[in-house]
């Protein structure tokens, strides 16, 4: 597949994970109904600018039109990851230093928390 065509997958992917129809991509965009269609369909090829202006109205990194295996991240979920990892780095850094005894009420707790 030519990579028009996978680009145009990508957009189209991106959107409908969005949640969002061509019509109201158009509106967000600025962009027409017809465009897109012609873009997520490999017709056309957008410029860079379309690139931000669609990234922006739906909320991911321009990049992200390329990682065409990749799952769809938007910006808050890519956010949120990079805190969840944080907070897990963090914790099992302080782990590390722990007796088995305290490591024992900590996993005491957790298991609380999760039911």
């Amino acid at each position: 597949m030519d990579i028009g065509k996978q680009l145009g997958k990508r957009i189209k992917q991106i959107r409908k994970v969005a949640r969002l129809t061509q019509e109201m991509l158009a509106e967000k965009t600025g962009l027409s109904v017809e465009y897109i269609s012609r873009l997520e369909r490999g017709m056309s090829q957008p410029s860079f600018k379309t690139l931000e202006a669609l990234a922006k109205s739906l909320s991911v990194n321009p990049k992200d039109f390329f990682d065409f295996k990749g799952p769809v991240l938007f910006q808050d979920r890519r956010k949120e990851a990079k805190q969840k990892k944080e907070y897990i780095d963090a914790i099992s850094s302080s782990l590390h230093d722990m007796e088995i005894r305290e490591l024992s009420v900590v996993y005491n707790v957790l298991k609380g928390l999760r039911q």
